[in-house]
């Protein structure tokens, strides 16, 4: 049996102003390093409802920073990329100026979707930021089930998703610039995980699509029958109404829920350095919505 989904609460800790109809929010006028555990725990609330999180003028080193990650929860743990030195939970992301070509990430997608439990919420902070441009886009896949058929819901309702690893560490190795990836990263390429196609939300009992690009098959179909499904569901979650885009600032911090989101970055900054600090937070196996 699933539950109602759970009314928006109150916050009594911080002000918060939605970003768009369907998710985000920002938060201004806080210093997380002196934050409650009342905020912490406000936050979290927050996140559960508005996905996307960004917070405002933060001033965060690498130990502050890895400090308050684990404030949200344990690490999810991350078998591709290199650390920074004395933090086995935070990477750090760089594009200079001289780079050229793709940047990391910049196709929609759900991070480390082929773990068999992938990270619940991912933190991102920007240490430097392009004066304009490498903005981050998100795409709710909460918004974009409730956004299908009646008929749709019914054919995908019982789907079992195959998530691949295979090209994951080609790909992050192809950015040596950016960042460092583990010599056993390469074992990614192997690894096939299955997770709910409809799964419900935890904290607010809200249906949401776990769809992705490691996303390569349902359970008992073949990857032609399943391809017209997935590319139809991916299509479908990037509609302008299910979107929200993110401008950053230094100092911003950014946390969404990575489990019912897509997300991506956007490659219009060529000329400019940018830095962030990435870390992410355990989640739980996705839970199938049941009847």
């Amino acid at each position: 049996m699933t539950s109602e989904p759970t009314a928006i609460p109150e916050f009594n800790s911080f002000n918060l102003q939605p970003l768009t109809g369907s998710l985000g929010a920002e938060i201004l006028n806080t210093d997380l390093n002196l934050a409650s555990d009342e905020e912490i725990a406000e936050m979290q609330q927050a996140l559960d409802h508005y996905h996307v999180l960004a917070i405002r003028d933060q001033k965060l080193e690498p130990n502050t920073f890895h400090k308050l990650a684990r404030r949200f929860g344990p690490f999810s743990g991350n078998p591709v990329h290199v650390p920074l030195e004395g933090f086995e939970d935070v990477v750090r992301f760089t594009r200079g100026a001289e780079d050229q070509g793709p940047v990391v990430g910049e196709q929609l997608h759900m991070d480390l979707a082929w773990m068999k439990i992938p990270p619940g919420t991912t933190m991102l902070y920007g240490e430097e930021i392009p004066p304009v441009g490498g903005d981050t886009l998100f795409a709710s896949l909460s918004a974009a089930y409730e956004g299908l058929s009646d008929a749709m819901r019914d054919l995908i309702h019982d789907l079992v998703g195959v998530h691949s690893g295979k090209g994951v560490f080609t790909l992050n190795a192809s950015h040596a610039t950016a960042f460092s990836v583990k010599e056993s990263g390469q074992q990614v390429e192997e690894i096939e995980t299955e997770h709910p196609l409809v799964c419900l939300h935890p904290g607010t009992g809200r249906k949401h699509l776990f769809i992705s690009g490691a996303l390569c098959r349902f359970v008992g179909m073949t990857e032609e029958e399943s391809r017209p499904i997935i590319d139809y569901l991916l299509s479908h979650a990037q509609r302008v109404e299910y979107c929200c885009r993110l401008r950053w600032a230094p100092g911003t911090l950014t946390l969404w829920a990575n489990h019912c989101l897509l997300h991506a970055a956007i490659n219009d900054y060529s000329g400019q350095r940018r830095v962030v600090l990435r870390s992410t937070v355990a989640g739980i196996p996705p839970v199938a919505a049941g009847d």
